[in-house]
């Protein structure tokens, strides 16, 4: 029995993703720490989803704006902030000017990825550094083509909470360098009581390759100023960057 797509579906979404952030908020605050001068108040966060990273920096006390174009995610969302200083609005990552100032920006698990060809993402990167201020960063994390199958392969993940039941996997099922696209497959089985569901689609994201990112960022108001491996340690900038590196966060400053 098939259900409503992903992203049209915030509660089955939360659970499938719903690991435990503490050492990803860690590493995160270190990296603003690290790379801000001044003290990183306000948040900002594009494709932001159920929430989920929002909320969490909510309740260590940053102020937060996310953006999303699913509706479904956005009222589910600010369900989830109502009770701190954030909130969650409608947009496109390629085209939405978010209101206000931020000391930092974040996009995380290659959500930036949805961004297919180099207007796009030269689009969004205009509009994110609009709204984050000289001196603070963005924080965006990808993968990059070629990973090895074992790592382009996500799950099966199991999670629960009342009473939903979920196994997520989300694998790489094959990437186009020359067209620049990355075809990947969700699949997620649902479980609530005696109901059993299905989301299964497919999933068309950049193949990135790091001379592609490069030149974008290079035209962009960001500078790259570092790079970090998905287990939280540093990359040296002079090394290469491929899919054997997995998600890679990339530390992206604004520059004056």
């Amino acid at each position: 029995m098939k259900t409503a797509p992903l992203y049209d579906s915030p509660e089955v979404y939360d659970v499938a993703f719903g690991w435990d952030l503490t050492l990803e908020l860690e590493f995160v605050e270190a990296c603003f720490l690290k790379h801000v001068i001044d003290p990183v108040r306000r948040i900002v966060e594009s494709a932001c989803g159920t929430g989920r990273i929002l909320a969490a920096l909510a309740g260590r006390g940053y102020e937060v704006l996310g953006y999303d174009r699913s509706p479904e995610m956005v009222a589910f969302a600010n369900a989830k902030l109502k009770k701190w200083a954030g909130r969650v609005m409608r947009g496109e990552m390629a085209t939405f000017h978010p209101p206000g100032t931020f000391d930092a920006a974040i996009n995380l698990v290659n959500s930036i990825g949805y961004l297919l060809d180099d207007e796009a993402m030269a689009s969004h990167l205009a509009c994110v550094a609009e709204a984050v201020r000289p001196g603070g960063v963005y924080l965006v994390q990808l993968s990059y083509a070629g990973e090895p199958p074992e790592q382009a392969c996500f799950g099966p993940w199991p999670n629960s909470r009342a009473g939903l039941r979920t196994e997520l996997t989300w694998r790489v099922v094959r990437e186009d360098p020359v067209e620049k696209r990355s075809h990947q497959l969700c699949r997620i089985i649902v479980t609530s009581g005696q109901e059993r569901r299905v989301i299964e689609e497919s999933h068309l994201l950049r193949c990135w390759t790091q001379e592609d990112f490069d030149r974008l960022i290079e035209g962009s108001a960001f500078e790259l100023t570092a790079v970090y491996y998905d287990r939280f340690e540093e990359k040296p900038l002079e090394e290469p960057r491929t899919g054997l590196d997995g998600n890679l966060y990339h530390v992206l400053l604004r520059k004056p």
